[in-house]
This record gives structure tokens, sequence and C-alpha cells, in this order.
């Protein structure tokens, strides 16, 4: 693959050893021994980008980099996802398919053609429902794993307990979690939101209690199979561009947190699921122990 070509070449260049590289990406060192031994054909995704974030990291901090735009440019990967732009429709068998589930969603994807869809229509949507609004194209939410609802759960617990014992600074700030919505960016009507776990810290924004007006603060998403590339991509663009802060990247599979501060000149943090990880909006105030919530995961579901 060019990709690892490009990163054993940069690897070189910069005089890092494998020890080195695990260390700074939170990437275990039996995989990253592997991917620059060549021994694996095709790594996933997200450890590429974790890669990449360690040896090419002036330009993860640039903002004019494809990163905001497009992270698969950025990583000049030469495979696609396995995710199509019809995952909407997949993985539903209702008894009948007019009433049911996917009935609803076929019902809704006729309206107009995929593209051209608008916050108006978005938020005409039956209820029970739960698609997000990318770019004019409407995608469902495929039902979450328990273990991705334990994860956004637990971080929304800590979250919500850490801002209302921590007052200085965080007077208005109030975390969200699925299936509450967002409208990022007030001036798009192509885009349209459901975080994971969010947070907002200006009331106006949030007081009519309806959508979210406006980018949060804060902003987590837990990686899934029919989400991931639009979290790394063009949902991480979009959230750059319409002023969220920070936003963090949970994969739950390499155990791996990616903290993005937006607006610093900073690359993205990878931080492993055994650091205490700051919640950068607090200005150091508030740390969460991602540690807890892995141990907790593993006593519940290994």
């Amino acid at each position: 693959m060019k990709i690892i070509e490009e990163l054993i070449e940069r690897k070189s260049e910069l005089g890092y050893t494998n020890e080195m590289i695990s260390e700074k990406s939170g990437v275990p060192l039996s995989t990253v021994n592997k991917i620059f031994g060549r021994q694996t054909a095709k790594p996933r995704y997200n450890t590429l980008q974790s890669l990449h974030c360690v040896l090419f990291p002036e330009i993860h901090s640039r903002k004019e980099s494809s990163i905001y735009k497009d992270i698969s440019e950025n990583l000049s990967l030469d495979y696609s996802g396995s995710v199509s732009e019809g995952a909407a429709l997949q993985e539903y068998h209702p008894e009948t398919p007019e009433d049911g589930y996917k009935g609803q969603i076929e019902k809704v994807l006729s309206w107009k053609k995929q593209g051209e869809y608008t916050i108006q229509d978005w938020l005409d949507l039956p209820d029970g429902l739960h698609m997000e609004l990318i770019d004019g194209r409407l995608y469902d939410r495929n039902t979450p794993t328990t273990k991705h609802q334990f994860i956004a759960g637990e971080l929304y617990a800590e979250l919500r307990s850490a801002l209302r014992s921590e007052k200085k600074g965080h007077k208005d700030c109030r975390v969200f979690i699925a299936p509450a919505s967002v409208q990022p960016d007030m001036a798009d009507d192509r885009n349209g939101y459901i975080p994971d776990v969010f947070i907002v810290c200006d009331k106006k924004k949030y007081k009519e209690g309806e959508m979210i007006k406006g980018a949060p603060d804060f902003v987590a998403e837990v990686l899934s199979p029919s989400t991931e590339k639009y979290d790394r991509g063009s949902k991480l663009n979009k959230y750059w561009q319409s002023g969220v802060r920070e936003y963090w990247i949970i994969d739950i599979s390499e155990e791996q947190v990616c903290v993005y501060e937006f607006g610093k000149g900073v690359p993205p943090a990878v931080y492993s699921f055994d650091n205490q990880i700051p919640l950068g909006i607090s200005e150091g105030r508030i740390t969460i122990d991602f540690k807890s919530i892995a141990d907790y995961m593993h006593e519940s579901f290994d």
C-alpha cells in the first residue's frame, strides 16, 4: 500500500523507533512492528490515521490540510471503506415493509433525490427515525451495539458529574446525549447531526429544548462500522468549520481516543483507554478517567 510506504519512509527520515511510534500514537507495539515490517497488507483505517498523526504532525496542524476536508485524501488511501452510501437501507427486515422501519425510510428517501434534502426535510422526518443529514443526504443511524452505548453513556455520566461540580467557567455548560440533534451551522441547511455525546455552553443554543441551534463546544463520536467514514471525514470537517472547539473520536476496537482541539494549531492527540484525558474546553480543570471507563467496560463485557 502506498500509505505504508509513505509511513516507512517518514519514520526513517525522523529516526523514530517502533517503540517511540507506539508510545506517541497509542498503537500497540505488536501492531506497529507488523505494519513497519510490511507484514500487514491492509491495516485498520484508524490505525493508519493514528500513525500518520505522529509521523506527519505538521500536516495535521494546518487548517488548509486535506485532513479538514476528507481524512482519506490526507492519508492517500488506496482502498475505500466498506460503508456504502446506501447503508441507510441495509440490515432492516420488518415483517411488513410498508409499515416497518425500512418502509418508513424508503418513503422518506422518495421525497427527493439524495443530496437535495434540507434541514426542514430532516425536521419533518417521522417520529422514531433517527437519521442524520450529511451534505444534503439522509443516512440512518443503525442501532448501535451495547458496548457503543455503554461507552457513550459512561462518558456522558462522567462529563455531567464534572460539569455540575465544576461551576467556575461552566455555569451554562450542559452535556447532551443521542438522539439529541444539532444543526452545527445555522447558515448551512444541508447538515444536521445526532452526535453521541456533546457539550453546549451557550444557553441560547439549547434553551428552546427542541434542537441545538449552532455549534456545540465539545463533541464525542463513538465509532461504529456504519458511521466511521463520516465521523472521520465530512463530519470532522463540518465540526471544525462550524466552530466546534473540541472533537473526540472514540475507537472501541483499538481502545483509542483521538482528540482534536480546533483553533489551537496543534495536531490531534491520540490517547489509549488507559489514559486520563483532559477536557480541552475546561482549560485543564476537568479530566476524564478513561481507564476507569474501560475497566468497567471490560468487567461488563469480557
